[in-house]
This record gives structure tokens, C-alpha cells and sequence, in this order.
């Protein structure tokens, strides 16, 4: 068998990762498929960058930035599989959940929240207090294009009148109960357990903000592309996600993930994650969205890229002209390869 070491951060969304490992589908190419768990996305980064990986589980922008030597040293990555789609959150501490609602903004409904946090930013300013703080996994992440998103629709802008800082997605609770955030946006499951610990009510899922928005990827260096191991592992990938999706192995799912010291997070709380039925708040609202995370949308598309690149342009991460860069690294050409192209229509 041809061992395989993939490095990935606790997330719901490494579920397809860690079931290939698990549950055999790796083993029946021929795989020894080994998920080595990482706090941050800059270790997994350097991590594959310097080789300790063969590859990873990866942020969308982070593999375009580290495929263009954005801030740091360049290694061509190819991303042949998306992991998933969707399943992070935006989540805010009890005190700011108090005063958005005294504005309207619990309501889930983009615009809403938009108006009541920027109300609660512009008092916060004119009371002498300092900016909201709100935290995101990684400057080049959906999250953080995420947030930049609802800041600009609450009339605030983010270089100016919100903090929007780093922490890694298994330290936010931790950030939120000690003060040092006001919100984040994370994936799942850590929305879920900072409402399960009491300190903090999810705001918006993410999808209403951003839907159908490339999150996580594999990433291959661009020099294993074409090894037999790489089709090996994307046919591997391809039928985890498809066991993953199965409403009857959710189950199983939540209990490999939550029980075996995956995600340091409890089988219940990523069954709600996998089934879509969010509990927002300390009162036990339900919030409910069979799509807020996707696991078999697997075929890397132009149009992610493209959304992707605009993005990346709009917050000033990616230079102008840079656009077929980034649709060089979604290789939806290696998932046909190794699977045979979508059926027409």
C-alpha cells in the first residue's frame, strides 16, 4: 500500500478526509491514507510547503496564496477535490447578541443583522468605546471575505472601523469566553459549542451570506498531480463524501468524528452540524438548513475559481490579472481523470 500523510484542522468539513482514512474507502485503492490533525492553518501550509505532508486539507484562498507565493515562499499546489461547501457560521458573544437583538439582528436574515451591527458599531464609537473585534480563521479564508461582506452591508468599513484579527477555529470559544472577540466565523462544530458552553448566539450561517462559496479543498503539490497515488486518493475522496452525504450513515458519521478525538466536540453537536439543524442561542432556537454544509459537491468548478478570484481582488489579497492563476489550481480535469467526466445536462 502506498502511504499517504494529509494534514487537516478539526472541522465537520474534514468528515470526507477522515472517513476515506476510516472507514475503507482509501484502503480499497490501495491506500494507508494517515490524517495528521494541525491547530492552525499556517502550520498546515508550511507543513506541506516543506514537505512533511503529501498533501492537505486546505482553505480555497490559502491554496491560491501559497500556489502564488503570497506572503510567504511559493509551492505550486493543485486542488483536484472540494472537500466541502458551506458549514461555517457566524457566531457573537451573549452581550453583543443583546444588543443586536434590542436593534432587530437575531432575526437570521442578512440585512437585519447588517443594520443592527453596524447601530451597535456607530454607538460603540460615539460612546468612546473601541471597535467591535471579530475574529476569522485566516486573513485569505471565505470567513474573513465573509465577514468583509457583512461589515460593508452594515455600513462599516473593515480596514477602519472593525478589528478583524487571526485565531485558529479550535481556540475560538476560547477567545470569545475570555473577551478577547466580540464574534468570529468559523466552521462548524465551534459555532455549536460556544452556544452549548454559554458564551455565545449564532448570528448567520454562512450560506445566507456567501452561499455556494468554495471553503475547503485538497491540495497536491502540482508535481504529484499526475502520480497514480493522486487518482488513487481522489476516487478514495469521492466515495467517502458519497457515504458522508447518506443520511443513513449520519449516525456513524457523528460518532467517528465527535468519539475517536477528531474534533474534541461531541457526537451530538456534529449530528446537528451534519443535519443541518443549528441551535442558535441559549433558549435553544432552532435554526434549520439541510444545505449549510455540503460534503458531495466534490468536482472543482470554473465558476468557484472565478468567485473566488473576486473576492480575493475585492479585499486586495490577489493582484489584478492574476484570475487564471487561480482557475489553474481548481483542476476539475484530474477528478474526471480519475473518475470519468460528469454526465451531460
Amino acid at each position: 500500500m502506498t502511504r499517504l500523510s494529509i494534514g487537516y484542522v478539526p472541522l465537520t468539513d474534514a468528515a470526507v478526509l477522515i472517513a476515506a482514512a476510516e472507514r475503507g474507502f482509501a484502503a480499497a485503492e490501495g491506500l494507508d491514507l494517515v490524517p495528521v490533525r494541525e491547530t492552525s492553518w499556517a502550520n498546515i501550509r508550511d507543513k506541506l510547503v516543506f514537505g512533511h505532508f503529501d498533501g492537505a486539507h486546505m482553505l480555497a484562498p490559502l491554496a491560491v496564496a501559497t500556489t502564488l507565493g503570497l506572503g510567504h515562499m511559493a509551492l505550486p499546489l493543485v486542488a483536484p477535490v472540494m472537500l466541502n461547501i458551506g458549514g461555517h457560521a457566524v457566531t457573537v458573544s451573549r452581550p453583543i447578541a443583546a444588543a443586536l437583538a434590542e436593534h432587530g439582528g437575531l432575526s437570521g436574515e442578512v440585512a437585519a443583522a447588517a443594520a443592527a451591527l453596524g447601530a451597535v458599531a456607530r454607538a460603540r464609537a460615539a460612546a468612546g468605546q473601541g471597535p467591535l473585534t471579530f475574529a476569522a480563521v485566516f486573513p485569505l479564508s471565505v470567513h474573513a471575505y465573509l465577514l468583509r461582506r457583512l461589515f460593508l452591508a452594515a455600513g462599516l468599513d473593515p480596514e477602519r472601523d472593525v478589528r478583524l484579527v487571526v485565531v485558529p477555529p479550535p481556540f475560538m470559544v476560547d477567545a470569545l469566553r475570555r473577551g478577547y472577540v466580540d464574534g468570529f466565523c468559523v466552521g462548524s462544530p465551534w459555532n455549536s459549542v460556544a452556544v452549548d458552553q454559554g458564551v455565545g448566539t449564532i448570528l448567520l450561517l454562512g450560506n445566507t451570506v456567501v452561499p455556494g462559496a468554495p471553503d475547503k479543498l485538497l491540495a497536491l503539490p502540482a508535481e504529484r498531480a499526475d502520480a497514480p497515488e493522486s487518482a488513487a486518493l481522489i476516487r478514495a475522496l469521492a466515495a467517502a463524501a458519497a457515504w458522508c452525504a447518506a443520511p443513513e450513515n449520519r449516525a456513524d458519521l457523528a460518532a467517528l468524528l465527535g468519539e475517536s478525538g477528531h474534533l474534541d466536540a461531541s457526537a451530538a453537536v456534529i449530528r446537528r452540524t451534519l443535519d443541518g439543524a443549528l441551535v442558535v442561542d441559549g433558549d435553544g432556537r432552532l435554526r434549520n438548513d439541510p444545505d449549510f454544509l455540503v460534503l458531495d459537491a466534490n468536482r472543482p468548478e470554473p465558476a468557484q475559481a472565478d468567485w473566488l478570484a473576486a473576492a480575493m481582488q475585492a479585499a486586495g489579497h490577489l493582484p489584478d490579472g492574476s484570475e487564471s492563476a487561480v482557475r489553474a489550481v481548481f483542476r476539475g480535469d484530474l477528478f474526471d481523470a480519475a473518475l470519468g467526466p460528469p454526465a451531460p445536462g
